[in-house]
């Protein structure tokens, strides 16, 4: 693992008290300096946003003591709405799907860049054979609209639902991450999908510049399981 990554801490519970116990837990922990603060990310997961609702983005915020914020919202539509939304209420990476309208990806960049925020693009559900392409359309996109690369982040994201029907998917991005990494340097690439330490060590091929973890870590919370990552 040659790059310096970043570990995205997913919290996908549903339940606020437990979501801001997490928060906290890591804020305190990388105050004394268990854990490196300035590689953390805290993920407001897609159903802890459907339960709460973006208005739970300040509190998740105070909690996390201003670590990084991701607002996962998966923006299918309304781009520019949605994306403001998150990013007036806190969030400082939002999150919009690949396989959205073309129009839909444009205005959630744009809006991004309006805001100076980070955005994520999430290929869950792509097909790997169709991966190639639908990273192409998205970098197109983000040249068209100016977005800078290194504020773009390309979450290759294997889906819960998923995981047992494509154990090989990580093994499948090796050339695809290749050829990300020539042609767009400072473009981000994480990784997601159900890593543990152990996945990470197969995963770390990849050289990701964020691993993205989520039950491991959220179902019984410790600083020492986030230590496994670094």
């Amino acid at each position: 693992m040659s790059r310096k990554y970043k570990l995205q801490i997913a919290i996908d519970l549903v339940d606020e008290e437990p979501a801001l116990q997490i928060s906290s837990l890591v804020s305190q922990a990388c105050k004394q300096g268990l854990i490196p603060g300035e590689r953390i990310i805290i993920e407001a997961g897609t159903p802890l946003i459907k339960m709460l609702g973006l208005r739970f983005l300040p509190k998740l915020k105070l909690a996390s003591g201003n670590l990084p914020v991701l607002a996962d919202l998966k923006t299918a539509d309304v781009g520019e709405l949605e994306a403001s939304l998150a990013y007036r209420n806190g969030a400082d990476i939002a999150s919009v799907l690949a396989r959205a309208p073309l129009a839909t990806v444009k205005s959630f960049l744009k809006t991004s860049l309006e805001y100076g925020k980070q955005a994520g693009v999430d290929f869950i559900g792509v097909p790997l054979q169709e991966l190639r392409r639908e990273i192409e359309k998205t970098l197109k996109v983000a040249k068209e609209t100016n977005f800078p690369e290194n504020n773009l982040i390309l979450y290759l994201h294997r889906g819960i639902d998923e995981e047992t029907a494509n154990i090989n998917f990580f093994q499948e991005l090796v050339s695809i991450v290749k050829t990300v990494r020539e042609t767009y340097p400072d473009v981000q690439i994480a990784i997601a999908g159900g890593l543990t330490p152990q996945t990470m060590k197969q995963v770390s091929v990849l050289d990701p510049d964020i691993y993205v973890v989520g039950r491991y870590i959220t179902q019984s919370p410790s600083i020492e399981k986030v230590k496994e990552f670094f």
